[in-house]
């Protein structure tokens, strides 16, 4: 697979973008991976169910002050069923989702979520380009007060994904993809209205029978305390997306 100048530019320049917020200084580091599944099924010509699912162990726990943040695991589960308005439009009216935050200790977190999206795709001069807005209503129980307090936030998310060998992403061909998406707090408690970050860039291959895979760096960078203090998690992802 030879790439052209034009096109390896445009992959660096890329990457380099979507990684620009991981040059400043940090004040918690971890390492991690995180596989994660999307099954979609074709209901009708108008409508698709997904279910998505993902775990991310932090594997590795590089504090660089006293105050601690063990290592965890989370559990995310998803599922939505998408109207197609037309071949770039879609809509999720009201879709859930079910977040466990380090699920094998006694400080677990259970967070229940309902959400609203809007997903528009384009093609572009160098691939498909997508933007997706989100509407999550949270629900997030704290264990010490027994309260399930109630908060909304704001997610905006822009991806680019570039065939690697041809104008248009066939079977059994790469693909170079890559996002940024934006999370703002909207109401409840929070440490910041801009108050999360993540950084995406990865490899995917377009199988003839089994969907895609694909496996790139993702950086999480989030505001955790009210002097702003910030973390980043650093996984490795690993996705297999298949539709039925």
């Amino acid at each position: 697979m030879i790439l052209k100048p034009s096109i390896m530019r445009t992959l660096v320049l890329a990457v380099l973008l979507v990684f620009n917020c991981a040059v400043f200084g940090e004040t918690q580091e971890f390492y991690g991976f995180r596989p994660q599944v999307s099954l979609t099924k074709v209901v009708s010509d108008r409508w698709d169910a997904n279910v998505f699912t993902s775990t991310h162990p932090i594997v590795v726990n590089n504090a660089s002050r006293a105050a601690q943040f063990p290592a965890d695991i989370q559990y995310y589960f998803q599922a939505s069923p998408i109207y197609k308005y037309s071949p770039d439009l879609n809509f999720v009216f009201l879709g859930y989702i079910y977040q466990r935050t380090d699920p094998f200790s006694d400080d677990f977190v259970n967070e229940n979520r309902l959400f609203q999206q809007i997903v528009y795709g384009t093609d572009s001069l160098f691939g498909r380009l997508t933007h997706r807005v989100r509407l999550e209503e949270r629900f997030i129980h704290n264990r010490i007060t027994g309260q399930t307090p109630f908060s909304t936030r704001l997610r905006y998310q822009v991806a680019l994904l570039i065939p690697l060998q041809g104008s248009e992403l066939d079977n059994g061909e790469f693909y170079f993809n890559i996002y940024n998406e934006f999370y703002f707090s909207l109401t409840g408690a929070r440490n910041a209205l801009y108050s999360e970050n993540w950084s995406y860039a990865g490899i995917g291959y377009q199988t003839a029978q089994y969907g895609r895979v694909e496996v790139g760096p993702l950086v999480q960078r989030s505001i955790i305390n009210q002097q702003h203090d910030v973390r980043y998690i650093n996984l490795l992802q690993i996705n297999w997306s298949y539709n039925f």
